[in-house]
């Protein structure tokens, strides 16, 4: 069952001139809501329904395509993140079909952690799916997050099966998830499904900013980001094991 009313886009952030969100310049939807709490939230946001404002999906694809121009010389388009956007899979359905309308590039960020069915639902007007492995144990996972990883296989799993374009993704947090039990984890996942690459999103500290004015206390403090030493002993590391690695930025 779908679980939000498509008349209206609930956003906390539209971002144009994205370049990290999938190929070329693009713009990206943030939508309201998760079901996940990661330590390390980057979009604190997300939660907060002082930060959104509510929109029809025809006034969203209004903003997005005064870039249009843009898009078609990158390859770009629209990017549907969050939160978890697919929690409000009707509303990101007619996001997508009014980007389509225009013949627009269509991306959707997700953690994979919502009923089967609102991916499913998506799947014929996704053109590619950015899709977080955070770490690959379920109780490591439920620490860190709230929630175990059955249901995220699970998902990850179809978008596979239906032939869609998956890319996947793993934030980098030293002493979190980048320790060679759980780097063995990820290659064994993504070649047991035929995968040969991951792009790995190095943690920062930029977010804390959010939490600041937000009067918010983060999940965890004190992490710093990986130095490039380790990002190359990760890359390697995967490399050994047949992964192919694209660090983000």
């Amino acid at each position: 069952m779908l679980v939000s009313d498509a008349t209206s886009c609930r956003l906390f952030d539209l971002q144009r001139f994205s370049i990290h969100d999938g190929p070329g310049i693009r713009t990206t939807v943030f939508l309201r809501g998760c079901p996940l709490r990661c330590a390390w939230c980057q979009n604190p946001e997300a939660f907060q329904d002082a930060c959104a404002v509510a929109l029809s999906p025809q006034a969203v694809i209004a903003e997005v395509i005064k870039d249009i121009e843009y898009y078609a010389v990158s390859g770009g388009g629209l990017t549907v993140s969050g939160g978890e956007p697919l929690l409000h899979a009707a509303s990101v359905v007619a996001l997508l079909v009014e980007a389509k309308h225009h013949g627009l590039h269509t991306c959707v960020q997700t953690s994979g952690s919502v009923p089967q069915e609102n991916v499913e639902v998506v799947l014929g007007l996704t053109d590619l799916f950015q899709f977080d492995l955070k770490h690959m144990s379920s109780e490591r996972h439920r620490e860190l997050t709230g929630v175990g990883t059955e249901r995220i296989h699970r998902n990850a799993v179809v978008i596979l099966e239906r032939g869609a374009a998956i890319q996947f993704r793993m934030p980098l947090l030293p002493g979190v998830n980048d320790d060679a039990e759980n780097l063995d984890k990820v290659a064994h996942f993504l070649l047991e499904h035929s995968v040969r690459s991951l792009h790995i999103v190095p943690y920062h500290r930029l977010y804390l900013d959010k939490y600041k004015a937000l009067g918010l206390k983060p999940g965890i403090q004190g992490l710093e980001p990986p130095s490039a030493e380790a990002l190359q002993r990760t890359a390697e590391f995967l490399a050994q094991h047949g992964v192919v690695v694209e660090v983000d930025g």
